[in-house]
């Protein structure tokens, strides 16, 4: 009898014990290990068999989607040893520790199990007597059962079943019935020709959908370039937010899509998702960190950020402000961590000062953080005579942070590049224009409407902002891989 102790998943801290030739593994209503598909998503439907053969057990991976492994190496079949921990969908899938109970199994351990099949005897004779058709409707039943619970994909158990069933009838009808074993042979091959020919199709049919789906994303991401290209030349309020109603439906619809993907192709819905050129993968990574993500960043904002990045490298200073940020990134990261803010948020010193601790604004503005004496003041810096503790590192970094906090506090964190524009304009000014569309758009209190990109597309903040929300972009992207950008 083996033993299967349970070290992680949705059965971990209980064992399974079982006297079976055959242990079938995975998430399958028939399984005699089932795993729960809400919580151990990498487990196939029918995913493994442990099996004993030849006076020895080995593990096997039935055609799962993420693999078996052994002691941490990925298997197709493998010899097991008591000890052994078997990983069901990779390294990151649950785990369990394989052992032979040799109480149990009442020979000293390592061998067959108490209930493993025999060749001789024969089974008994109202087994031996099962008709033809029996045998065949029950392995088709089987083959159709494993596909629906594979979600009607390939479930890599037909072969197994149909050998299975050979097997069985081998044991119970060649000793006695030379004749109808033949014909039970025969009518099985013909049922997995059929079996085979319905998988065919089925798979055709799958890969037609897919097509169909992939072309109506193809043709709405099309009308959605060309409604984004149509907001940037518009200045006609009015017209810029019907352009803006479409732009919703079609992102809307292309969602959808991607969705209708993810039923029947999860890796290529991924793949959907993540379309783009580099650029805009990494700006996609940083909004996700924020929960900001947009289905369609708008092209004059990726032209926008583009031509920070360039200009920001072709500025002979660039590699000294990036040696001060690597000087004040430690001090700046242990006052951000505090409040648990992300890192992007710090290049605000990067555009407002170039980290430089004593750079000073023609409006009064000074330090790192570009306080202006009122607000320095608010958040506990002293400025009054000789005494400026805006210029003051620590001091000016924790007050920065605290004060970003708060913006994220009153905007969302997940608006957190509105946050950044209140750095730039004033939370009252902020304030002032998410109080106007709230007066003039239908639902304009809404989060949606309250969304950087919204008031970004329909022209809502001043030029200077909408330059500055890229431009710290640009030198987070740069900082992120420094390497690429010659600055290490």
């Amino acid at each position: 009898m083996i033993r299967l102790t349970h070290l992680t998943g949705s059965l971990m801290g209980t064992a399974t014990t079982s006297p079976k030739a055959v242990v079938r593994i995975g998430r399958g209503s028939d399984c005699d290990v089932r795993y729960d598909g809400r919580v151990d998503t990498l487990v196939s439907s029918h995913h493994a068999e442990i099996r004993f053969e030849g006076g020895a057990y080995f593990v096997i991976d039935t055609g799962s989607s993420n693999g078996t492994v052994v002691n941490g190496q990925p298997v197709r079949r493998q010899k097991l040893r008591p000890g052994d921990r078997i990983g069901f969908g990779g390294n990151k899938g649950p785990q369990v520790q394989f052992d032979v109970d040799a109480a149990a199994s009442g020979n000293g351990g390592y061998g067959a199990p108490m209930a493993a099949p025999q060749r001789r005897p024969p089974p008994a004779a109202a087994e031996s007597d099962k008709d033809v058709k029996q045998v065949a409707q029950e392995a088709q039943a089987k083959i159709a059962m494993a596909r629906a619970m594979a979600g009607n994909q390939s479930s890599g158990q037909t072969m197994f079943i149909m050998a299975e069933s050979l097997q069985k009838v081998e044991d119970t009808t060649k000793a006695k019935d030379k004749k109808k074993y033949g014909r039970v042979v025969l009518f099985l091959l013909a049922v997995g020709v059929v079996v085979t020919g319905i998988m065919g199709y089925v798979i055709w049919d799958q890969n037609e959908k897919i097509e169909a789906i992939e072309s109506k994303k193809t043709g709405l991401d099309k009308q959605i370039k060309a409604i984004e290209l149509k907001m940037q030349l518009e200045s006609d309020p009015a017209k810029l937010a019907a352009l803006n109603d479409q732009l919703v439906f079609l992102t809307g619809s292309a969602k959808q899509a991607i969705g209708d993907m993810a039923r029947r192709d999860k890796k290529r819905a991924a793949e959907m998702e993540s379309e783009g050129d580099e650029l805009d993968r990494d700006i996609r990574r940083i909004l996700r960190k924020f929960g900001a993500d947009t289905y369609a960043i708008p092209p004059i904002f990726k032209e926008r950020l583009q031509h920070h990045i360039d200009a920001t490298l072709n500025r002979g200073n660039t590699r000294n402000v990036y040696r001060l940020k690597t000087q004040y990134w430690p001090v700046i990261m242990a006052e951000f961590s505090r409040l648990d803010l992300p890192e992007e948020m710090a290049f605000v010193a990067w555009t407002e000062s170039q980290f430089n601790p004593f750079a000073e604004s023609a409006v009064g503005a000074r330090g790192m953080w570009q306080f202006m004496p009122a607000t320095a003041r608010e958040y506990g810096l002293t400025v009054r005579g000789k005494t400026d503790e805006r210029t003051d590192v620590n001091r000016a970094t924790r007050a920065a942070a605290q004060y970003l906090a708060n913006l994220l506090a009153e905007f969302g964190a997940d608006s957190f590049m509105l946050a950044i524009a209140a750095y730039n304009k004033g939370e009252h000014g902020l304030r002032k224009v998410l109080r106007h569309v709230a007066a003039q758009e239908r639902g304009g209190w809404r989060k949606e409407k309250r969304d950087f990109w919204h008031l970004y597309r329909l022209k809502k903040l001043p030029h200077e902002t909408l330059e500055y929300v890229p431009q710290i972009l640009a030198a987070a992207i740069i900082c992120n891989n420094p390497k690429k950008y010659g600055l290490e």
